[in-house]
């Protein structure tokens, strides 16, 4: 991939996309489509139009009502896939999910979804889809009591508030977030 070659970042300002978006500035990236909750679907569509890899993070994983969590999981999936093939783009795209998309809870369905168009969209077009069922990732920008257990039990433990073990014989897999970020950047690489 040429460092000048446009790349589509969806939810380029959170906990992930946030990583990835400095560690490709650093590496020298500069035509980086940052696409957040505050740009348009026109905007979507013709970045979709012109990006040469997508990343696709953005993703609602705290919502008020359950029906966000298809909203912005599934459906803004399935308008981003859509946006790509009436451009006759297929362009590699690469997707954040989660581990909760086995279980059965509206925020597992939601990704679910979204994986499964993904890998649809790779079977109409061709296009190389990589979909990441992400652990509990951790390390720097993670909020407490947000999208982190790491980030929550340090918080607490600082500020001597109580931290909740539901089942001290869990094991929980975490992945620290430059861990990640190094397999995001392998795959603009072709090194997947």
């Amino acid at each position: 991939m040429e460092k000048t070659s446009p790349i589509l970042i969806t939810g380029a300002g959170g906990f992930v996309g946030r990583n990835l978006v400095e560690r490709l500035r650093c590496e020298g990236y500069t035509e980086l489509l940052c696409f957040e909750r505050e740009n348009t679907d026109e905007e979507l569509r013709a970045w979709a139009a012109r990006a040469a890899f997508v990343y696709h993070l953005a993703g609602i994983n705290r919502p008020k009502d359950p029906k966000e969590f298809y909203d912005g999981n599934a459906d803004l999936t399935t308008r981003l896939l859509g946006y790509l093939e009436q451009a006759g783009n297929t362009a590699p795209i690469l997707v954040t999910s989660s581990t909760q998309a086995a279980l059965d809870n509206d925020y597992g369905k939601s990704k679910a979804q979204a994986e499964q168009a993904v890998f649809d969209h790779e079977t109409r077009t061709g296009a190389p889809a990589y979909v990441y069922r992400m652990p509990g990732l951790f390390g720097k920008w993670c909020r407490p009591n947000y999208n982190s257990v790491v980030a929550t039990f340090c918080y607490n433990v600082a500020h001597g508030l109580p931290i909740q073990v539901r089942d001290p014989a869990y094991e929980l897999p975490l992945v620290y977030i430059d861990d990640a970020v190094d397999a995001f950047v392998a795959a603009l690489d072709g090194q997947v």
